[in-house]
């Protein structure tokens, strides 16, 4: 705890903003809503870096195909971005190349997270499915956390010990949003059984966004998940709009896009004609009341 009090950044050296994206247990689907969240940042105009602090098993390389990166071993040892990198719209930092580097790399992630902060307007975080001081670094740096609990009644108990871990160690969860997996029409849990689950708290849902995710992430083609307007991709769109600042949202046309799509989208005119009808029957029963008074 006193080393993560010491390696913390202090307030006013901090330029970006830091999503952490974290879960109790393994397979709630983290890595996926990561990329997805960073490429979303991206696509709205964000300097966006990647961050796979599953330094262990993460595989954001492989999901990210050919973008640009640099090992995050790279940057704690050079403490920067390699100036190739500096006009990227996105840029991955990748999880260690080999395994036994993970706990070196684990050591310099105050000063990995600093770099990057520094650097980039949107930082998100991908984490491992254990628990470790990693986890709680970057919960501590992080201007917001995005928990994912999945369809698994073990997933919300996982997600209830990592919040009672995240109390005894005085890590504010205020600025934590809950989010539900995988959400169908048939599935187990929706965001109301899982907030009932966690004494009342507050629980988004992300769509299910069926077998194109894994086909198209498998073969490194999460751009093209992003730019097919998934129903996944829109979920994480509202979580975004829930947790990044009002300056980096799309415009308004942007947003109601996909809503357009399934007939939702309110039409920028309605209030005004209604109004005007509103008008012309109120002037045609004055017309209607002089005639008579004067007959």
């Amino acid at each position: 705890r006193q080393a993560l009090t010491t390696a913390k950044t202090q307030e006013e050296n901090r330029a970006g903003f830091l999503l952490t994206v974290v879960s109790g247990s393994g397979g709630a689907g983290k890595s996926t809503v990561a990329t997805l969240a960073a490429l979303l940042g991206a696509r709205r105009g964000l300097r966006t870096a990647l961050l796979d602090a599953d330094l262990q098993f993460g595989d954001l390389a492989a999901l990210m195909g050919d973008a640009p990166s640099v090992p995050a071993e790279e940057v704690a040892r050079t403490g920067a971005v390699p100036d190739e990198l500096s006009g990227a719209p996105l840029v991955l930092v990748s999880a260690p190349r080999a395994l036994e580097r993970s706990e070196v790399v684990a050591a310099s992630m105050g000063s990995v997270v600093d770099v990057l902060v520094a650097s980039f307007d949107f930082v998100v975080a991908n984490t491992g499915g254990g628990w470790d001081d990693v986890h709680l670094l970057l919960l501590e740096r992080a201007a917001a956390s995005l928990f994912l609990v999945d369809q698994r009644a073990s997933s919300v108990r996982a997600c209830r010990h990592a919040l009672d871990l995240c109390l005894r160690c005085g890590i504010a969860t205020g600025s934590f949003l809950l989010a539900v997996n995988r959400c169908t029409r048939h599935a187990p849990f929706t965001s109301i059984d899982v907030s009932s689950a966690l004494d009342g708290a507050h629980v988004a849902e992300l769509a299910d966004g069926g077998r194109e995710v894994e086909e198209l992430l498998g073969a490194g083609m999460a751009q093209s998940l992003v730019e097919a307007s998934s129903p996944l991709c829109i979920s994480i769109e509202g979580v975004l709009d829930e947790l990044l600042p009002l300056a980096s949202r799309p415009a308004s046309a942007g947003v109601q896009a996909p809503l357009a799509r399934i007939g939702l989208a309110p039409k920028a005119d309605a209030g005004l004609r209604g109004k005007q009808r509103k008008r012309k029957g109120r002037a045609s029963r004055r017309e209607a009341a002089l005639a008579k008074d004067a007959s």
